[in-house]
């Protein structure tokens, strides 16, 4: 599952630099603009990032900091409560996380053993 920034989001920027796979962008319009998408795949609506005043995180590239940490990174760096979430709308097993962190990073060592506790099995 991606995770998702809600509109708490006080665009501090500090979940930027933290990010393994750079799946945070400061908005939708420069997340989208790079070819990335910000929309529930079922129903191809926007399904967060409402505006464009709040980081964004697009399920292209986020593994949860899967294979890289014990848990995810954004979150662990927001000042805001509950901020970064997991996004309903990409569930995704900690297999595909994993494979999906190894190809976005192949020059990178991916350990299997980092999973947090919140990734589906």
């Amino acid at each position: 599952m991606s995770l998702l920034i809600t509109k708490e989001c006080i665009a501090c920027a500090a979940c930027l630099p933290e990010c393994p796979n750079e799946a945070i962008f400061e908005n939708r319009s420069d997340c989208e603009s790079k070819g990335y998408h910000l929309t529930d795949g079922d129903t191809g609506q926007l399904s967060h990032a409402p505006d464009d005043t709040i980081y964004v995180i697009t399920s292209d590239r986020c593994t949860e900091c899967v294979g890289h940490f014990d848990e995810p990174q954004c979150a662990a760096v927001c000042p805001v409560s509950d901020c970064c979430i997991s996004d309903p709308t990409f569930p995704e097993a900690s297999s595909v996380l994993l494979e999906k962190a190894r190809k976005l990073n192949p020059d990178k060592a991916i350990d299997d053993t980092k999973v947090w506790s919140g990734v589906r099995s």
